[in-house]
């Protein structure tokens, strides 16, 4: 009956670990993708902020001198506005990614939760010598779980 238990909640945790990692990769990509979108909306708002600018101070000149003066002051804070934003954006795309990057890393780092199997595995995976006569406990400690 405990063997029973055991192997149900082994397989229930190796699923919980694949759906983690799943999920996890998902919103990475969607982050990514949510970050390029942004990325270019930025490029076409500063190059449709500079076109204007350009497009304004012609006008500008055929008027007057001190017109060109306030038209190139405005848009060149347009461009400063734009920038800013702009670097905003990547900002806070960049921390919802290492947000996510570290999440990620919490849900597929070796636990108490994890099997015996599963952490002689991962040991396997990062060449740690004599893993196979390790315990749990020893196991732990050697992978860095927390």
């Amino acid at each position: 009956m405990a063997n029973k238990i055991s192997a149900f909640f082994s397989r229930k945790t190796k699923e919980g670990t694949k759906a983690a990692r799943t999920l996890g990769a998902e919103i990475e990509s969607e982050v990514g993708e949510a970050i390029d979108e942004v990325r270019s909306d930025v490029k076409k708002a500063v190059k449709g902020a500079q076109k204007s600018a350009k497009d304004t101070a012609k006008t500008a000149k055929a008027t007057t001198k001190s017109a060109v003066k306030t038209v190139k002051a405005t848009a060149n804070d347009t461009a400063k506005n734009v920038t800013e934003a702009a670097r905003a954006a990547k900002t806070a795309g960049e921390a919802i990614v290492a947000d996510v990057k570290n999440d990620i890393n919490l849900a597929t780092q070796p636990n108490s939760t994890w099997t015996v199997a599963e952490l002689k595995e991962a040991a396997r995976k990062k060449k740690i010598a004599g893993y196979s006569s390790m315990t749990k406990p020893q196991l732990l400690k050697a992978l860095g779980a927390k």
